[in-house]
């Protein structure tokens, strides 16, 4: 499969949102991220230590994601990223542990873990993945080729967000039901 350019840096730049996000979210709410995170793993007191370098490893990613010769790397590191949380989410939906915070969007969110969760990371680690098949430069380059990169990445970060809110609007009402 051969995919243009212009959706592989499209992808590279929702995931650049992404990634960027999320590592700025865990600086700025270190204390709450760190009782996310603990609570993934309460047996193991060290885990609160992560946030600082979860961060990091999220920034990185971001970084390479934007440097020609890392975006590859930047890519799989993304989807191995996406993977290994959606495993954690899955993980904890396994041991019953449907209360827990996602902590994946922002640390204000109430968001908890959902097999919806669980796809929307799948799908996402998808998505790096399909960003470094083979491309094609087929598609006219230059300002309005640039134009449409970004049009795929906003289409990209607005689904992203649309899908998070209608997760969390479906959890208010069924913590309103019961």
């Amino acid at each position: 499969m051969v995919v243009p350019d212009l959706v592989g840096f499209g992808i590279s730049g929702f995931l650049l949102w992404l990634f960027a996000t999320a590592g700025l979210h865990k600086l700025r709410a270190p204390a709450r991220f760190g009782s996310v995170i603990s609570a993934y793993f309460p047996e193991h007191p060290i885990t609160r230590r992560l946030v600082l370098p979860l961060a990091l490893l999220e920034l990185g990613i971001a970084v390479a994601l934007v440097l020609p010769v890392t975006a590859a790397a930047g890519l799989l590191a993304a989807a191995m990223v996406l993977v290994l949380y959606g495993a954690l989410m899955a993980l904890q939906l396994t041991r019953g542990r449907r209360d827990l915070r996602c902590g994946c969007a922002g640390p204000a969110s109430d968001l908890a873990v959902s097999p919806a969760l669980v796809a929307r990371n799948a799908i996402c680690a998808g998505l790096a993945l399909l960003a470094l098949a083979p491309r094609t430069t087929d598609i006219a380059a230059g300002l309005a080729g640039m134009g449409l990169a970004l049009y795929i990445a906003v289409f990209l970060i607005i689904l992203y967000l649309c899908t998070e809110q209608l997760v969390s609007n479906g959890q208010q009402l069924a913590r309103g039901r019961s």
